[in-house]
């Protein structure tokens, strides 16, 4: 297929950077998570695939792998939302809500991992932009909302925020 093929480490799709070599694997961009690209990275380069957010936007500004796979320093984002099983009261309410109707703070075997990716700031209002309104295609919940929890993390250290009616608040998260 002479419409994908990889150059200097680069996997092109149709003219556009969709994703780079990285161990052994192709890191790859959502948007480009194609049968047609995996068709080809199984088939005639024998490659394993990571989906990683934000991958196509650093390697079209220029920066190259180095940039693709390092830019956002670490930063990483964990969305969870309650099971289908958690009880109805504890949906879509703040945390005094939820107090008040006899439920103890956020605990983590409440919820399920919906989403995990790259993120270039740990700005909350973004978040909310991203994953609040518009939805990306990798994202297996619903839309963020009232009782979600998100995690920021860099590596060393992570940071939990429940999705309250107006804003967010920091919780502990265990």
């Amino acid at each position: 297929m002479k419409n994908i093929y990889i150059r200097e480490g680069i996997l092109i799709y149709y003219g556009n950077p969709a994703g780079y070599l990285s161990h052994g694997k192709v890191v790859l961009d959502p948007i480009f998570d194609k049968r047609e690209i995996m068709d080809y990275l199984s088939e005639k380069e024998n490659l394993a695939v990571e989906i990683r957010a934000g991958v196509y936007d650093r390697l079209s500004e220029g920066g190259g792998i180095e940039s693709a796979g390092t830019e956002n320093g670490g930063r990483r984002i964990k969305i969870y939302q309650l099971k289908q099983d958690s009880p109805f009261m504890m949906r879509f309410v703040s945390l005094a809500e939820r107090k008040r109707r006899g439920f103890e703070l956020p605990q983590m075997q409440e919820y399920v991992l919906v989403y995990e990716g790259e993120v270039d700031t740990f700005h909350l209002e973004d978040v909310w932009e991203k994953f609040g309104r518009r939805v990306p295609g990798d994202f297996k919940g619903h839309a963020l909302s009232i009782s979600d929890v998100v995690e920021f993390s860099d590596g060393e250290a992570s940071r939990f925020f429940y999705v309250e009616p107006k804003g967010f608040a920091e919780i502990e998260f265990k």
